[in-house]
């Protein structure tokens, strides 16, 4: 039997019980729930229990992912991924949703420029969503649609698989960006400052720019950075790291006396962008805003800091994945054994 109530919100819970088996499901028309209840029941009449139900016209791909987003804990990149995928399919109803339409997704993307790791991430977080749909909705929905869209890419040479970079910035090229961006008068957003801490601090972009003032221990030289990235951990991963050199005086100058708000109260977007058009302007090739954390992390490996600590500035709990962050040669190798020959 089908009960259908209206939540606050205004939408309407649909919950039905038959035959010893519980279903329910929420929609924003009452008319959508009661077809639902329908159809659900007359699938568990059919003796499946885990039976599917056509979805309403009135439901899209947008409503899908955004129960599924209601519904699973899901990190940052996630949101962002599938917040795209919504302004580019999210029109689409469910029961439409077909080849075709990833397809399209693809080539879109690939016109603007996106690469195939980019890419097999969108499709493994719609996959991700569609299985959800099919599984715990009980939607009649292709869940393979996603991940035959991702197979697609590997058939088409299109390559899925990141690259480690082995970029870093040298002395002269910090030397020239800094000075390029500080000697705008019309640049408002002290980028400067923002590079120079991010070169000393080792954290990512979002993170600095995430920083806020209450975090941070000035007699503990140390600060919270609030849901860190870790592919392993998409929620809960805050993590006190230390202010380092010069991380800690530019922190100091940023906050000028203030007990609160954000360190850097600006948009990660629009820094990195000042980045990459001074790196533009000056034919400096390859390199990007990310590269500084390698910087970071490769100095404190040559300044003879052991993993361990390393990893405690870095975030990393996999030792190994410090390695990609890490561009040390043979040059270092003969001053690591010269500093211990003159000790």
């Amino acid at each position: 039997m089908a009960s259908i109530s209206k939540l606050p919100s205004g939408k309407y819970r649909v919950q039905v019980r038959k035959s010893g088996v519980y279903r329910a499901s929420t929609f924003s028309r009452k008319a959508d729930a009661k077809i639902w209840a329908t159809q659900m029941e007359l699938a568990i009449e059919g003796g499946a229990s885990a039976g599917t139900i056509k979805a309403p016209k009135s439901v899209t791909l947008g409503d899908l992912i955004d129960g599924y987003l209601a519904d699973v804990e899901t990190g940052r990149t996630t949101k962002s991924n599938l917040s795209r995928i919504k302004k580019s399919m999210g029109t689409i109803p469910v029961a439409d949703l077909s080849a075709v339409h990833l397809s399209d997704f693809v080539s879109r993307r690939r016109q603007d420029g996106v690469g195939g790791v980019t890419l097999a991430g969108d499709l493994s977080n719609l996959s991700s969503v569609l299985k959800w749909g099919r599984r715990i909705k009980n939607i009649d929905l292709n869940e393979r649609l996603a991940m035959d869209a991702r197979s697609g890419l590997t058939a088409a040479r299109i390559n899925t698989r990141s690259t480690e970079r082995d970029r870093i910035p040298t002395e002269d090229e910090l030397d020239r960006i800094l000075s390029h961006i500080e000697n705008n008068p019309r640049q408002t957003i002290p980028v400067g400052t923002i590079i120079r801490f991010a070169r000393a601090s080792a954290m990512r972009l979002s993170e600095i720019v995430g920083l806020r003032i209450e975090d941070i221990s000035w007699n503990q030289k140390t600060v919270l950075i609030r849901e860190r990235k870790d592919p392993q951990n998409k929620s809960n991963n805050n993590q006190t790291v230390p202010l380092l050199g010069d991380a800690y005086d530019i922190a100091r100058e940023a906050a000028k006396g203030r007990s609160e708000g954000l360190l850097f109260p600006y948009k990660a977007i629009s820094v990195g962008a000042v980045f990459t058009r001074a790196t533009r302007k000056l034919g400096i090739e390859d390199l990007h805003f990310h590269d500084l954390r390698h910087l970071a992390i490769t100095e404190l490996f040559r300044a003879g800091l052991p993993i361990q600590l390393v990893a405690v500035v870095s975030g990393h709990k996999d030792w190994k994945h410090l390695k990609r962050y890490t561009q040390l040669g043979a040059d270092d190798v003969h001053k690591a054994l010269d500093q211990l020959q003159s000790k």
